[in-house]
């Protein structure tokens, strides 16, 4: 069964095959291609457009605009050019050229762009907005940061204002500032998950894990399908000591974004610790697929490999872990005990010396 977007676009389609020369159905056609994300076909759409109504400044922001979504930064700067030159006072074709020769590295272009905006669109939070991302780009936090203010003064509910104000506060050392615009925009938007998912960070790094939590389930309520606000759950709660309530949560997140390695790692760590030992073994060995082995992984393959009596697989596995971390005395620990069970207690007593003498060893994580 098609949906309405589908409906919409097959009658519009219709319509201009019975009327070729109809310009409204061709503006409305790429109209709809933009609102259903399919900017490649809104583009072709669009050149049709404007090779009709060569003057049409809003064709061209729209052209512009889905070449910048597309990536297609080179492109998107020629489509805003052409709309400033076309409507020399609209403050968006400027902002929104500004944008593109931010992502180009064109940072001074920019600014001149935000400049000029500002001059036409004084009211406007947009263009100081936009100022603040380019100084952010340049990592002039300080700059950016009076430049997401004065987006502020200009709308006070300007919510990705205070958003890029607390990132920049944050990066700056000052987090108590930054949970506060953080807060701001979650009064703003309470709807936004990136906005509960902002404020939990922040509380992870000041250690404040229940509050993170807290956050981060609010940022699951409103976007359920969202890997990383599972994710961070998951990560919050075994930082907590709460393995048994993150499993779900990390399983959740490692469904909706399968090339999740960090998920599938702390999936595979969760898995060991609740004696899962295939499920994890299969999680972790996924994980190396995705992103290579580091010392720590293969510490926890081994582990896994061990507690399934693949003992000198795990032995090859926690030995490529000495070799990256020899410092780790929860490898060599893991590694003696392998060694001891393959009865090859001379290598493991060095092993265990290694270690530490420790019978725990560390953390490995």
């Amino acid at each position: 069964m098609r949906n309405p977007i589908q409906n919409d676009l097959l009658g519009l389609r219709k319509r201009l095959r019975a009327a070729p020369s109809d310009d409204e159905a061709l503006k409305d056609l790429w109209i709809s291609y933009m609102e259903s994300g399919r900017l490649a076909d809104a583009v072709v759409v669009l050149q049709q457009y404007l090779a009709r109504r060569p003057t049409d400044h809003t064709a061209m922001l729209a052209c512009g605009t889905c070449y910048r979504k597309l990536e297609l930064h080179e492109a998107a700067a020629t489509e805003f050019e052409r709309a400033a030159k076309a409507e020399p006072a609209s403050a968006v074709a400027r902002y929104n050229l500004g944008r593109v020769y931010d992502m180009m590295g064109r940072s001074e272009e920019a600014v001149r762009q935000h400049e000029k905006a500002i001059e036409l669109a004084p009211d406007s939070p947009e263009p100081y907005y936009r100022m603040g991302v380019t100084y952010a780009r340049r990592n002039e936090l300080e700059e950016a940061a009076s430049w997401y203010r004065r987006a502020i003064q200009a709308e006070y509910e300007c919510a990705k204002a205070h958003t890029n104000l607390g990132y920049a506060l944050d990066a700056m050392g000052r987090s108590d500032e930054a949970i506060l615009e953080f807060k701001r925009a979650i009064e703003i938007d309470s709807d936004n998950a990136d906005h509960h998912l902002n404020l939990g960070a922040v509380y992870g790094e000041k250690g404040m894990l229940v509050e993170a939590i807290d956050e981060f389930r609010k940022a699951v309520e409103v976007d359920p399908a969202s890997a990383e606000a599972r994710f961070n759950l998951g990560a919050a709660l075994i930082s907590s000591g709460a393995d048994e309530e993150a499993l779900p949560e990390l399983e959740l997140a490692v469904r909706h974004s399968p090339e999740n390695a960090e998920a599938r790692y702390l999936l595979g760590v969760a898995l060991i610790s609740k004696c899962q030992f295939g499920r994890a073994l299969a999680e972790l060995q996924r994980v190396a697929s995705l992103r290579g082995e580091t010392p720590a992984l293969a510490y926890h393959i081994g582990t896994a490999l061990a507690s399934l009596d693949r003992l000198e697989d795990a032995e090859r596995y926690l030995k490529r872990a000495v070799k990256g971390d020899p410092e780790d005395p929860a490898v060599h620990y893991q590694l003696g005990l392998v060694l001891d069970r393959l009865g090859r207690s001379v290598e493991a007593s060095d092993a265990y010396r290694k270690a530490g003498g420790s019978g725990s060893g560390g953390s490995a994580s």
